[in-house]
């Protein structure tokens, strides 16, 4: 069975330890950390994770732009070089921590249309990837390119695209993330875009089709986990949800909100136990 967590971002700026302790309670098996390497200190993160028993499963690259400058794709070669260093800079913090990999975008957050031209910007992007893939190699850390949903970004928005960006890359530590929230949206079949991703699937985010606990909305999650154990799936099933209400990219809302998130995280691995525990019947299906 992959390894089950819970994405830590959504429980907004709560200490770190009190968000880890939350999600150790809920039954899960590891976390997944904000990649932001200049806001934890590697050591007191290790100890963290020890005193709770979770597992680093990876880091959650935040490329907001304008906010940031990291923007693999753009034009400016400061920006993507500002790019490049804060992966590589996360590279560093997962191998400091035992995450095995670090996920990041090939092109800014909430940036929906080329400023020049989309084979320029294409082209940059992957030769910036391929930098930061010499880094990965000598760490022995892996990068997973995660394509999110054409509202939020316009370079890589589906698994084909994805698998067209590791394939440019050319590199072993580079391959991708399938998060499916953003899959419902833009994959005809869900099923099938994992079994074309293959071993290049090194990372699975998962929340339900209204991006709340599994069971709340219509996600198959039965025939994505058959789909998952019938490719050899063996990295983990990541909990990425966000309560109702305005503002996707802001998780804690409200007071309530992270009670919220409390009941969704244990409804959703209550389901995640029950359909891996019996995915084999859905792999023919």
């Amino acid at each position: 069975m992959a390894q089950l967590g819970v994405c830590a971002w959504i429980y907004g700026d709560a200490p770190l330890e009190q968000t880890l302790a939350r999600i150790a309670a809920a039954g899960y098996d590891g976390v997944e950390i904000p990649g932001e390497p200049n806001s934890f200190d590697p050591a007191s993160v290790r100890r963290a994770l020890a005193n709770t028993g979770l597992a680093p499963l990876g880091l959650t690259a935040s490329c907001m732009v304008p906010a940031t400058r990291r923007d693999l794709a753009h034009p400016d070669p400061a920006i993507r070089a500002d790019a490049i260093g804060y992966l590589v800079a996360c590279l560093r913090f997962a191998a400091e921590i035992g995450a095995p990999l670090t996920q990041m975008l090939p092109s800014g957050e909430t940036r929906l249309a080329p400023i020049a031209t989309r084979a320029e910007e294409w082209a940059w992007s992957v030769d910036a990837m391929q930098g930061a893939a010499r880094e990965a190699e000598r760490l022995a850390v892996k990068i997973s390119i995660e394509p999110l949903n054409r509202y939020e970004v316009y370079l890589v928005t589906n698994a084909d695209e994805a698998l067209a960006y590791t394939a440019a890359v050319g590199s072993p530590r580079v391959g991708m993330t399938l998060d499916l929230f953003h899959a419902h949206l833009e994959e005809p079949d869900i099923r099938k875009a994992i079994l074309k991703a293959g071993p290049q699937l090194l990372h699975v985010h998962v929340a339900d089709t209204n991006r709340q606990g599994l069971g709340r909305g219509h996600l198959d999650v039965a025939s994505c986990l058959g789909a998952l154990q019938s490719i050899g799936y063996n990295g983990s099933v990541v909990l990425e949800v966000v309560p109702p209400g305005p503002n996707p990219f802001q998780s804690i809302k409200d007071a309530r909100s992270a009670e919220v998130l409390d009941g969704y995280i244990r409804e959703s691995i209550a389901v995640l136990r029950h359909r891996c525990a019996n995915a084999h019947r859905v792999l023919d299906a």
